[in-house]
């Protein structure tokens, strides 16, 4: 790198680093917001363990030596403690009246059930009633062995029973009804969900009874409730759909300045045009799913809204390529394009970028709509609980990753051979006294190059990010942690607004614009005041011949005057 670049780039230096700074003041709060949502889990410092490892033996026989007989179990008294509150699921604490708890779960393994046996929880009184209408099931179930064996014991006798309701919002797998929600409990109170391989500890998850059938012998089984993080974490979703919202408007004024401006009007400022366009109906879409503005409406509407966003996401990418092949097409040498060929190869390109996410489009709706198939592989776009794909299966990767990621390894790869070329015609140059008009075309070329470099690090980046997220979205740990990856890749638009147009070039090339609109209104309008004056002048000087032509009938006006 020439010393002139090196300097350039550490006077443009603290301007990126504001923008950086600036993006994650923005990113950066849903990452600790995550972070301290797991401080409920600190209890008071005179209590002996976590409220969610014990239980109530308020009422239970106690002994001299300070211990308590719960379920046949005997709890020490160093288990024993005070507590002044409880949780009524994971996340909210309520102050109660001291009562005494015993940290059971130390002694042996726990598992919950939702509500106090022969009760179940009523979603119209959001609480726990007492069920008589069918036979209660027996306390027995499935336990998988170190051996995978499967053992049925009975809950009461060989776990401790804690009675609570870890989230508002759950859903039931009841593997009758399909093997997708099969799951394995295990000795240690753990319970696998078997459709993402997800190991669950007991306080995500919660025992209740389930209809097994609803139309002959009706009864009930016992399955696993888990904590619906869809909703749970809505809050975190919430924030992604309003900042794809907040980016809208940055990617409209990027394209409004673009396509004002005929120095940014060539292939990669149309191309990025294209690509935000594709960006802004899909982000739109997406918001709209994700804020559920959408709900009770049709599913044919919901499904509409699906396949709209997959297409214009699909070719935002398509897009995205175009811009990386045409720089690195126009590295290769090629050189005298005039404006018709420049129209005809934009032609071209949209052919294929707004023609390509065509045939990936049938084959989703085909998959999701007519196929065959394991509901498992189904893109899941309308499939009743989503709109968008269903990003719980390895499906996703199928119909909308897959193909993202095999993307953006093909820009990296042009984005790697391009760098070299500039380094090599950089090298070429240095050895011989170039030409004005040389230095002028490797200076714009390395423009476009920024452009692109821009580009990847923007748009490949938090793209490859969103994949990880994907694929560890399994592991919440993980995936509170990408939080602020999916937060960065949502406020795209505005990131892509700081980059491409308030870098100085452009702002320079806005106020020529506005500069040069100006002084045509300007002179159009001094051309109109030119116009008027001359009218004006021209009549004044009718007016002025006016006067010159009142004395010769002066005389004939006093003589008839005269005459009287």
């Amino acid at each position: 790198m020439s010393q002139l670049d090196t300097q350039t780039l550490l006077r443009r230096l603290p301007l990126r680093l504001v923008y950086i700074g600036l993006a994650l003041a923005i990113c950066l709060p849903p990452l600790v917001s995550a972070y301290n949502e797991n401080l409920h889990q600190r209890d008071g410092i005179h209590v002996p363990c976590s409220f969610f490892d014990t239980v109530n033996v308020t009422g239970d026989p106690h002994f001299p030596n300070g211990s308590y007989l719960h379920d046949g179990t005997m709890i020490p008294s160093q288990l024993i403690g005070t507590y002044d509150y409880i949780y009524t699921d994971l996340v909210r604490r309520v102050e109660v009246e001291s009562h005494v708890r015993a940290c059971i779960c130390k002694l042996k393994p726990c598992i919950n059930i939702c509500c106090p046996w022969g009760a179940s929880y009523s979603t119209n009184e959001s609480a726990c009633v007492n069920n008589t209408n069918y036979a209660w099931p027996q306390p027995l179930l499935n336990v998988t062995m170190p051996d995978e064996t499967l053992k049925a014991v009975n809950i009461f006798t060989e776990f401790a029973v804690q009675s609570f309701r870890p989230c508002e919002f759950m859903f039931s797998l009841q593997p009758e009804l399909g093997s997708y929600d099969d799951w394995k409990l295990f000795e240690n109170g753990t319970l696998l969900r078997v459709f993402d391989m997800v190991y669950l500890p007991k306080s995500e998850f919660c025992f209740h009874p389930t209809v097994a059938n609803e139309t002959t012998d009706i009864m009930y089984i016992i399955n696993p409730a888990n904590c619906n993080y869809d909703t749970d974490y809505s809050t975190i979703k919430t924030i992604n759909a309003y900042a794809m919202l907040f980016s809208i408007p940055f990617m409209i004024l990027t394209i409004v300045v673009y396509l004002s401006i005929p120095e940014l009007r060539n292939q990669h400022g149309k191309s990025l045009v294209c690509y935000l366009i594709g960006l802004i109906i899909g982000y739109s879409l997406l918001a709209m799913s994700s804020l559920q503005l959408d709900a009770y409406s049709s599913l044919a509407f919901c499904k509409s809204l699906g396949y709209v966003a997959y297409y214009f996401f699909m070719a935002a990418f398509f897009w995205l390529s175009v811009i990386s092949f045409d720089l690195w097409h126009n590295f290769r040498g090629t050189r005298g394009i005039n404006r018709f060929q420049e129209k005809k190869r934009f032609l071209v390109y949209s052919l294929y970028a707004w023609g390509i996410p065509v045939p990936f489009l049938i084959f989703t709706w085909y998959a999701q709509e007519i196929a065959d198939i394991p509901d498992y592989w189904k893109p899941g776009i309308g499939g009743g609980e989503y709109c968008w794909l269903d990003m719980r299966t390895w499906s996703a990767m199928v119909y909308f990753f897959g193909p993202i990621v095999l993307i953006i390894m093909a820009n990296s790869i042009m984005f790697v051979l391009t760098a070299m070329k500039i380094h090599k015609v950089q090298r070429e140059m240095a050895r011989i006294m170039a030409r004005e008009d040389s230095t002028k075309n490797l200076r714009t070329e390395k423009d476009k190059f920024g452009l692109f470099l821009r580009l990847f690090m923007v748009m490949g980046v938090t793209w490859s990010m969103e994949i990880f997220s994907y694929f560890v979205g399994a592991d919440r740990g993980w995936a509170k942690i990408f939080y602020i990856s999916d937060i960065c890749n949502a406020i795209q638009g505005f990131l892509i607004f700081m980059l491409f147009v308030m870098k100085k070039k452009v702002k320079h090339l806005i106020t020529n614009r506005y500069s040069s609109t100006r002084d045509s209104s300007n002179q159009r309008q001094s051309q109109y005041s030119t116009k008027t004056t001359s009218s004006s002048v021209g009549n004044l000087t009718l007016s002025a011949a006016g006067p010159a032509e009142r004395p010769l009938m002066m005389p004939t006006e006093r003589t008839t005057s005269l005459r009287n």
